[in-house]
């Protein structure tokens, strides 16, 4: 002890905190450095995982799909009894099923969708909804609306008085998806802004569909919202409903610009 102090008193105190600083240095190096061995070896952990749960997640899939196999069916096996078990499995169920379902209609579609809301992988949507992200409250969006839930119309439309403008967009776009061109009379009091992008994202998606029946978007011209009579007009210009001609020439003299401009595009769509 006497020789360790003697040591010390060897050193003056700026080369006593240089060696201090020093050896302080050269640990958090090591802690990096350790942290990303960590790191690393989880990411190799799991990616192993993912690749042994993918092989036993796109056959049962396919059981599903092709052999009218349900959950009581899976239980069956007892991997599958003991990986359903595992979020991270599940996770990964849900992620493979919204891609197949996208790929096919008709009953394989309908399997998926059965299969989708009696196993539980529906509240995993619904989970993500309840979250504080945006991105996973668009992710369980935009599965509930391909799972074709229709009693999540309402809880998604919520969503589209967000303040964060692309969670906006999907919550709007989903929510047509589920209650086709008639929702957008549930619009009709919206006090929200609807910016061009959003506009263009909701335009794209409908002229994308298959629609049977077009409503009278008139009432989107009475709107306090000026956005609102914005999109009404390219909306009336869209499907061409010149019986609002009248209107729009009113709208023409309108006092605000953006609406006064899409006016005088619209009326001009509709009389040539």
């Amino acid at each position: 002890m006497k020789t360790l102090i003697s040591f010390w008193e060897t050193f003056s105190l700026t080369e006593m905190v240089l060696i201090i600083l020093t050896g302080v240095f050269f640990l958090n190096i090591l802690l990096f450095l350790t942290l990303i061995a960590i790191r690393r070896s989880r990411k190799r952990r799991r990616k192993k995982l993912n690749e042994r749960y993918a092989k036993h997640v796109e056959e049962n899939l396919f059981s599903i799909a092709f052999d009218n196999h349900t959950l009581t069916n899976l239980q069956q096996d007892r991997f599958f009894r003991r990986y359903w078990k595992k979020s991270s499995y599940k996770r990964l169920f849900l992620q493979e099923l919204i891609k197949l379902h996208r790929l096919y209609g008709g009953e394989i579609a309908l399997k998926l969708q059965q299969f989708y809301k009696y196993s539980g992988l529906m509240h995993l949507s619904y989970e993500k909804i309840r979250n504080r992200n945006w991105y996973l409250k668009c992710e369980g969006i935009q599965e509930l609306s391909e799972m074709e839930i229709q009693k999540a119309a309402s809880i998604i439309f919520k969503l589209t008085l967000s303040e964060n403008e692309t969670l906006k967009m999907v919550a709007l776009t989903e929510f047509l998806h589920l209650k086709g061109l008639e929702g957008l009379y549930l619009l009709k009091n919206y006090d929200q802004p609807l910016n061009d992008w959003i506009q263009l994202n909701l335009l794209e998606s409908i002229k994308e569909k298959q629609i049977n029946e077009v409503p009278d978007f008139g009432y989107l011209l009475q709107s306090k919202n000026s956005s609102l009579v914005v999109f009404g007009l390219r909306l009336i210009s869209l499907f061409q409903q010149n019986q609002h001609l009248e209107t729009i020439s009113a709208l023409k003299e309108s006092s605000l610009r953006k609406v006064r401009l899409e006016a005088q595009r619209t009326f001009k769509d509709l009389s040539f």
